[in-house]
């Protein structure tokens, strides 16, 4: 089957011929950005002692709440500007490991407690002084039911006391041995309790505060405005300010980093990444995100799991991954990729095999309909193109990212696209977020639940012995397969345009922008 290519999307009575819409805007675009690249930009702003004025970062997908717990959360491009503005206590390494950051260190004294000792010399961005008692009112804050955080069924079902010893010493009591506990609190960002409690929530998620490399300055629809915070515990940042600005066209945002308007662009296609020439290039890192097609098992005709099953019967992923991605993604028959924890080598997963499942979609009435975000246009083409050809009949909805997020987290999506970025290295990122009963009502997506599955999802929280972990993770990849509320398809390397002055830094795995040594040289 022949892929469509990046960004073509047929006009009604219209067939179109040779180069994709996203190829010829792109060429007019990248001839506009030659003219104007001797216009002032972002590369102007730079000087020679190592500092940059302003670096900005283009990305696909809108920027969400800048408060760490009021929902919609968002994903890693809220968390891109979220990680510049606030600290937690441990952050995920490249090597998908936490490591130390607002705490220095931590042990177990036995398997139920945590004791985590905090630096003793980190203030806020208004002056406030972060202590022990700052991180327990954060994770009390994530705890309490009444506050709706995206991660208070995950932290609850691990937690059961939270205490400090001093100004510097947290101690965290487990209700079983928890061996996700640490990976859950690298993406549990720390705010000022003075201050919160001062403005409240609303004007808190409107002007943040936190202990990070930078202020938050101004936000409008579009763009984020942050400045250095030269009194940073970790070092005084290079660039003086960051801007982050939304651009959901890849054409555009090739064209904005061409022209010398952005530096940095996500989400480029891999097969534009040769024409990233002339004072831009293309950077990658390894992926940790997972790209799914997800389909309600409350939403006729995906009630029915022999519907389903086809759905992933009729799926070429090797071939999404070799056409549309040029080789630069992995194909997933399951719902994590090789690097994961829990990954099953030897499962059977998904498997290509069109045969009897046509027949199966060939007798679904209706149209079936997949919402999905722009930025995820190109492959869910792919995707509707192996469906359609397998005889079930498709629509394809793009949502604005607001529409989108509400549609598939309260679970009212037929079906969707989507991804999940699983920075977290571990398979219960995806299973206790996507298909725990538990997970909460803001997390309702495919409708999946399984007393079985939770049962071995609870086993596997509850035990640090690793063995007994991989063996709980096998039969819970063998359910999900089984049941198929999502067929899993590609994770792809993460690909960024970069300006080829840009100096000191470098894609992370984990989808995080480690910008404080990041700066414009000449």
């Amino acid at each position: 089957m022949k892929l469509p290519r990046p960004g073509r999307r047929p006009r009604p009575g219209h067939r179109p011929a040779g180069r994709s819409v996203t190829a010829v805007l792109l060429t007019s675009l990248l001839a506009l950005a030659a003219a104007c690249s001797s216009a002032s930009g972002t590369d102007d702003a730079t000087g020679n002692d190592g500092e940059t004025a302003l670096l900005t970062i283009g990305q696909a997908d809108k920027v969400m709440n800048l408060d760490p717990v009021q929902p919609p959360t968002g994903g890693r491009e809220t968390r891109a500007v979220k990680r510049q503005i606030f600290d937690a206590l441990v952050v995920q390494g490249r090597d998908l490991v936490p490591a130390p950051q607002l705490a220095r260190s931590w042990s177990n004294p036995d398997e139920l407690t945590w004791v985590f000792t905090l630096r003793d010399d980190v203030t806020f961005h208004d002056g406030e002084k972060f202590t022990a008692a700052t991180a327990k009112f954060n994770l009390d804050r994530i705890l309490d039911p009444k506050n709706n955080a995206s991660w208070q069924t995950q932290l609850a079902a691990l937690v059961a006391e939270v205490s400090v010893k001093g100004d510097h010493e947290l101690v965290i009591k487990t209700k079983a041995p928890a061996p996700t506990l640490l990976t859950i609190l690298a993406f549990q960002e720390i705010v000022p309790q003075q201050y919160l409690e001062k403005v409240g929530a609303a004007e808190f998620n409107a002007k943040p505060i936190g202990t990070g490399p930078y202020k938050f300055v101004s936000r409008t629809e579009d763009r984020i405005i942050l400045e250095r915070n030269d009194d940073y515990w970790g070092g005084k940042p290079k660039a003086r300010q960051l801007a982050f600005q939304t651009i959901p066209d890849v054409a555009a945002r090739i064209a904005a980093l061409q022209a010398g308007e952005i530096n940095i662009a996500d989400k480029i296609p891999t097969d534009l990444a040769d024409t990233l020439t002339g004072g831009v290039k293309a950077v990658s890192a390894s992926g940790t995100r997972i790209y799914f097609l997800a389909m309600n098992v409350t939403a006729a005709p995906f009630t029915d799991v022999g519907v389903r099953q086809a759905v992933g019967s009729v799926i070429n992923t090797e071939e999404l991954a070799k056409s549309l991605y040029k080789g630069r993604a992995q194909a997933l028959n399951q719902p994590a990729f090789p690097q994961m924890f829990g990954y099953q080598k030897q499962a059977a997963g998904f498997s290509f095999a069109p045969q009897p499942a046509t027949a199966t979609l060939k007798s679904v009435g209706a149209p079936v309909t997949v919402d999905i975000k722009q930025s995820d246009l190109t492959l869910a083409q792919a995707v509707v193109g192996q469906l359609t050809s397998a005889g079930l009949k498709v629509k394809l909805q793009p949502l604005e990212d607001e529409a989108f997020n509400e549609a598939i987290s309260t679970g009212r999506s037929q079906a969707y696209l989507g991804s999940w970025g699983v920075a977290e290295g571990d398979l219960d990122a995806i299973v206790g977020r996507h298909f725990w009963s538990q997970r909460g009502d803001d997390s309702r997506y495919t409708n999946y639940e399984s007393a079985a599955l939770d049962a071995l999802i609870e086993h596997a929280r509850g035990t640090a012995d690793q063995p007994t972990r991989l063996a709980d993770y096998a039969k819970v990849i063998d359910l999900l397969v089984r049941d198929a509320p999502w067929r899993p398809l590609v994770t792809p390397d993460e690909m960024y345009g970069v300006s080829s002055s840009l100096q000191g830094w470098e894609p992370s795995p984990t989808g995080i922008y480690h910008l404080t040594e990041a700066y414009l040289a000449g």
